[in-house]
């Protein structure tokens, strides 16, 4: 089955322009999904990451917050109630209570203050800053946060020209899309299999990459986005777009407002709540001048099961009257927009199977970036282009697989990392981080260094097998917490990394053993080797 052409010259448009988009944004944008992939999994590898939160998780519905708040005040006695101040409940994933807020040390300034507190026993334990933030380094460098200011606006600028890059790719293939799909095939020429196959899985994972493309442009871009409507509807004022997307912070104060003695507690406001919503949990608890008379409560609440069923209320911390709410399953566009955006791009919605999906659709994403990538190499590997010519394409497709391909085992050396320094050590994430983004760019130099293609695929294959396969025998040596215990114990969420780990070492290695290896392999790389 063929469909209608594209006219020639608009085809050439569509052509070019989809291969001069894919292999100018192909790192940046493989970057983002191999990271993001694993930071789907951001609560559930907690647990791993910190041997501290090995512990069992309490009943949320049974937490004393009031009493949280005084065991806090106890620590630190100039807690700052007139700001802002908020908990986190536990989970399944990270039992601990995580408390965030200000304390005053004179009359000018204020310190922040952090905490985790022990749900069982209602301890104190002030940081800095936390002690791991391992998978929290890799979610952030899925939007370029290392890069200070610009780096979320880069993201959101590489969302948006893979979005062009999916339209324009639609194009060119229109004609014979169907066919391709059905026709798919690993035998002939290799060049005619990275365009068989990046057709292919193009089709099949479409939806979820506009989907990623448009949640990711308009997270990243969010603040250069909403300028013109605040313009147009506002008058410039940027927070009358903000108070209309989370009604929340829609909630005057004054700053004069009178001292309160005995407002309305935590405890009643959670419990009217969970009254009201029994199939809700409690995912956050935020307040604002709490010892002033318009001081509030808020209580953020999801099911983390349905698209729209997360929701805020707004209290009166006065008289306990309810001031703004964004109803869980029943709320106007405006109301529900940006938290249905952050669901579809973080999958925190359908649980823990869900995730997988979109883990294994991020990955056949990565590959189309990399088939995206060869083909745009073996296409200009003729005698049209000048040696010099060609010798450039070589060295654009040597840096973007070298800086594509070195993630694998980048990944695991974080993994690594994060068990061999000290928990005890002053400043231990910048040492943690440090080393991570060294090894990446080390492994990435090495990768320039190999001419043939085969042998860098390769290479970062055993690499990052072998670092992968020490993961959970480093986990053991130095928790103690080995595979077969964590399974024993019912610590699932350890087991299930330690697992991952293994299942992803041994595949690695058969596929280099009974793939990489093969002649027909070696001799398709080398005819392509500058």
């Amino acid at each position: 089955m063929k469909l209608k052409a594209l006219k020639p010259r608009l085809h050439n448009v569509m052509f070019h322009t989809h291969t001069v988009s894919g292999i100018v944004i192909s790192f940046a944008l493989f970057v983002c999904f191999y990271a993001g992939a694993v930071a789907l999994f951001m609560d559930e590898i907690y647990r791993w990451e910190n041997p501290k939160a090995r512990f069992e998780a309490p009943n949320p519905d049974g937490i004393d917050y009031d009493k949280v708040l005084h065991s806090t005040r106890l620590n630190a006695p100039n807690l700052d109630l007139s700001k802002r101040f908020s908990f986190t409940p536990p989970n399944e994933q990270n039992p601990f209570i995580w408390f965030y807020g200000n304390l005053t040390t004179d009359k000018e300034k204020s310190e922040r203050f952090q905490a985790s507190i022990n749900p069982h026993t209602y301890k104190v334990t002030p940081f800095k800053e936390p002690k791991t933030h391992m998978i929290r380094t890799i979610y952030e460098l899925h939007y370029f946060r290392q890069l200070p200011v610009i780096g979320i606006y880069l993201s959101g600028f590489v969302a948006f020209f893979f979005l062009f890059a999916i339209f324009t790719g639609i194009l060119t293939h229109w004609k014979n899309i169907i066919t391709k799909f059905y026709a798919f095939t690993t035998k002939g020429n290799w060049k005619q299999i990275w365009i068989n196959s990046h057709t292919s899985l193009g089709v099949i994972v479409l939806p979820f990459q506009i989907t990623y493309a448009v949640t990711g442009a308009l997270l990243g871009l969010s603040i250069l986005l909403l300028a013109p409507s605040a313009y147009l509807l506002f008058d410039g004022d940027t927070n009358e777009i903000i108070k209309a997307v989370k009604p929340d912070s829609a909630i005057p104060y004054d700053e004069d407002a009178q001292a309160l003695e005995n407002g309305v507690s935590f405890n009643r406001i959670i419990q009217a709540i969970s009254a009201k919503y029994p199939d809700k949990k409690i995912t956050f608890i935020t307040t604002n001048k709490f010892n002033k008379e318009d001081g509030t409560i808020a209580v953020s609440v999801d099911d983390k099961t349905g698209i729209s069923g997360d929701g805020i209320f707004v209290y009166g911390r006065k008289d306990g009257k309810l001031l703004e709410a964004v109803v869980p399953d029943n709320k106007s566009y405006a109301k529900g927009v940006y938290g249905v955006l952050k669901k579809l791009h973080y999958a925190t919605y359908g649980g823990i199977f869900l995730k997988i999906i979109y883990f294994i659709l991020a990955m056949i994403t990565c590959y189309i970036i990399i088939s995206g990538i060869m083909i745009w190499r073996t296409a200009r590997d003729n005698l049209k282009y000048t040696q010099k010519q060609r010798a450039f394409h070589h060295r654009v497709t040597k840096v973007n697989l070298a800086i594509c391909l070195s993630m694998f085992p980048a990944i695991a050396l974080i993994f690594i990392i994060n068990k061999v320094v000290p928990m005890a050590l002053e400043n231990r994430i910048l040492y943690v981080n440090s080393m991570f983004f060294l090894g990446w760019l080390l492994l990435s130099l090495a990768g320039l260094s190999w001419n043939d293609y085969r042998k860098l695929n390769r290479n970062y294959i055993l690499l990052g097998s072998g670092l992968g396969l020490l993961i959970p025998i480093i986990n053991g040596v130095v928790t103690r917490d080995w595979i077969w215990k964590t399974l024993s114990k019912g610590q699932y969420y350890v087991f299930s990394v330690d697992a991952t780990w293994l299942v992803i070492g041994v595949s690695g290695l058969l596929i280099c053993r009974y793939y990489l290896q093969k002649k027909w392999c070696r001799r398709y790389f080398q005819k392509n080797e500058n």
